[in-house]
């Protein structure tokens, strides 16, 4: 049995807001899919065209994985998961500001792209500042702030999408992931 004294003390410090930061993170891009609808009906597409509306992110953020770990063992994990939330961020609001579906792509490629600091960044820095024998419960909680926004922001995008329409949920939460970004840093 875990006892509660180690649990506290993995999560302690500054994890509680790698937590946060990766919830933040992967925020954005778990609004693509219960926005789809939306999207869909806003840019007139196919199921076809509506579908390269999740590639665009999903392919360039995979991609960006390796350049992002080489990235980051140059500029350092702090600045590169800086870029990775902040640059999701600024890309997530211009997707909210896309008055085309062209223009929507790229700019989701380019959030794809950016993305990718985050992952190899947060683990290097987390397993810095915790014990060795609690560092796989500790990255064990800090994944559990990713895999949250993809529970939470479908919920939240509808509420959002309800009152201001698909770019306001966008819009709303580059925001908040913007400021929040820079805090961290």
């Amino acid at each position: 049995a875990i006892k509660k004294r180690e649990i506290s003390s993995s999560f302690s410090g500054l994890l509680p807001l790698f937590v946060l930061a990766h919830f933040m993170h992967h925020a954005l891009n778990a609004l693509l899919p219960p926005l789809l609808p939306f999207i869909r009906k806003d840019f007139s597409l196919d199921y076809t065209r509506a579908g390269f509306v999740i590639s665009a992110y999903s392919l360039s953020y995979g991609a960006s994985q390796l350049l992002a770990g080489w990235l980051a063992d140059r500029i350092g994990p702090r600045i590169s998961m800086t870029i990775g939330i902040v640059g999701v961020a600024i890309f997530g609001l211009l997707v909210g500001l896309s008055q085309t579906y062209i223009m929507m792509l790229v700019f989701l490629v380019l959030m794809g792209f950016v993305g990718g600091g985050y992952h190899p960044s947060a683990p290097p820095l987390i397993s810095q500042m915790v014990d060795p024998k609690n560092r796989g419960r500790t990255l064990g909680l800090h994944q559990t702030g990713g895999s949250a926004s993809f529970l939470v922001t479908p919920l939240l995008a509808a509420a959002l999408a309800t009152a201001w329409g698909w770019r306001g949920s966008f819009i709303s939460l580059a925001i908040i992931t913007m400021i929040f970004g820079v805090i961290f840093y």
